[in-house]
């Protein structure tokens, strides 16, 4: 119980900051579409999924062996820090030496001014990855959440105040190093330097013991990067800058449920499967499901039935083709919070090849459903990624079915109740944004606002009709980890053994 506490615990505050500190950024992002033509910003965009590339290519999967295994003495740890430094500086430095060319064939030759200030807080990063990865270790979700929403905080306000001062694009890659310079500098406060920075020989057992784990591991995060990354450029391929950075933005926007709520557990759910018995672990895995949905599909949901009202309100006319865009991606945001957290589950079970394979399933048919029908206009590009999504995520759990012998029905029907429970909100949604027509319209600031509050209580009522039992559970265990610990500790004192 205390463990179930704790990851409840640490998944409030993941999510609460995050959600903070992804709105701060997102209304960022809206201003300074004011200031960035769509062109220059998916120019940058470009840019900034190339440094990611080079520094997913060279990253192998070292810091989840910190996570997954916390009983790893320092001279592990001071591998993985040397191993990530000095491979993530020869995958940068080789990506700048092509810089020209790579911009040429994606028809972006204007990126490449943007790449040495990404590649420098890529640099930056990966210095302070490690702490970072100590922090999740040792659950200390505090501190870790506080961090990067004061990253995320500083990035808003250098952004959009260089891009008001008339920098464009540059500004995007500026707040880029400020962020990631004042992230290396609090996690490294935060973490003793004897953890990571602590010499030691670097031995051919321990090097072996590593890579045995994190190579697997850097593939299916390879083969996830490049299925959630890789997209842009394939539709900067096939349509321009434009269409690409409304494509990037609308994706961004549709990420928010899956990004900063769904990873965000899945981060929790990584360290905290690691300390249960085996034999409970695909017992924790349906709960968590159950409860991830609850919480998730109602905010992808919700999105996508609210795009049309919220692109009006917050966009200028040059952005609002991406409204329909964001109605199709809203999708992926339920089917990618699944795989997740299959992924942390399979982590623990130290399956990590396993994640490779189905992560490679999933660029499969994300690269085969894009240079078929994606690549026709837009909006099929963005189907594209919803079918791919999808297919992930069935995969994920036919393989817990196949390991743990857990039925694929019940594996989905964990899911079911929550899907249902939408189904009273997208009605309220659209059925608010009609009356309104109907009735001579509101402004579209007022609508976003009726059509997301109509949205939330038939969503209530959704839940309490078809998820019942899973709801009170959701409630319970929220209001167990927000207990104050010295009231909880006076409830255990007065319970008889």
């Amino acid at each position: 119980m205390a463990l179930v506490r704790d990851t409840v615990r640490g998944a409030l505050w993941t999510i609460s900051t995050g959600m903070g500190s992804r709105a701060i950024g997102l209304v960022g992002t809206l201003l300074l579409t004011r200031f960035v033509a769509p062109a220059e910003y998916g120019e940058v965009t470009i840019a900034v999924v190339l440094v990611m590339t080079a520094n997913q290519f060279s990253s192998l999967g070292l810091g989840q062996f910190l996570v997954a295994r916390p009983e790893s003495d320092r001279s592990i740890t001071f591998h993985v820090t040397a191993y990530h430094v000095l491979l993530g500086l020869l995958a940068l430095l080789a990506m700048l030496a092509f810089a020209g060319p790579l911009g040429r064939s994606l028809e972006a030759p204007g990126m490449t001014k943007f790449l040495p200030g990404l590649a420098l807080a890529a640099l930056f990063d990966r210095l302070a990855f490690v702490p970072e990865r100590i922090l999740v270790r040792d659950l200390r979700f505090g501190p870790l959440s506080g961090t990067r929403t004061a990253g995320e905080i500083i990035y808003s306000v250098v952004c959009v105040g260089l891009a008001a001062l008339g920098f464009g694009a540059l500004a995007i890659v500026i707040g880029n190093v400020v962020r990631s310079l004042l992230r290396l500098v609090l996690f490294s406060a935060l973490v003793e330097r004897k953890e990571w920075l602590q010499p030691c020989p670097l031995t051919l057992r321990q090097s072996r013991e590593l890579f045995a784990f994190g190579v697997p591991m850097a593939l299916g995060a390879l083969a996830a990067f490049a299925a959630r990354r890789w997209d842009n450029l394939l539709v900067a391929r096939f349509f321009g800058p434009g269409p690409a950075g409304m494509y990037n933005l609308a994706y961004n926007l549709a990420d928010v449920p899956a990004i900063q709520v769904g990873e965000q557990i899945g981060d929790v759910l990584l360290p905290s499967f690691a300390r249960l018995d085996p034999e409970r672990r695909a017992a924790a895995l349906l709960r968590s499901m159950s409860l991830l949905g609850l919480v998730v599909f109602p905010l992808a949901v919700g999105l996508g039935a609210v795009a049309p009202t919220l692109v009006a309100a917050i966009f200028d006319p040059r952005w609002r083709p991406m409204g329909p865009m964001l109605v199709l991606l809203s999708a992926l945001s339920v089917a990618r919070p699944v795989g997740w957290t299959i992924a942390s589950y399979l982590q623990a079970r130290q399956l990590p090849r396993l994640i490779f394979w189905l992560e490679g399933w999933k660029l499969l048919w994300l690269v085969l459903c894009l240079v078929t029908f994606g690549r026709i206009n837009p909006l099929l590009a963005c189907g594209a990624v919803g079918v791919a999504f999808a297919a992930h995520a069935l995969a994920s759990l036919w393989v817990v079915r196949r390991i743990d012998g857990i039925p694929l029905l019940k594996s989905l029907g964990c899911l079911v109740p929550a899907l249902f429970a939408c189904g009273p909100m997208v009605v309220g949604v659209i059925g608010t944004r009609k009356l309104l027509e109907l009735a001579g319209g509101v402004g579209p600031v007022v609508g976003l606002v009726l059509e997301v509050v109509a949205g939330a209580l038939l969503y209530a009522l959704g839940a309490a009709l078809f998820a019942r039992s899973a709801s009170h559970d959701l409630v319970a265990r929220v209001l167990e980890a927000v207990r104050p610990a010295r009231r909880q500790a006076l409830s255990a004192e007065r319970t008889p053994p």
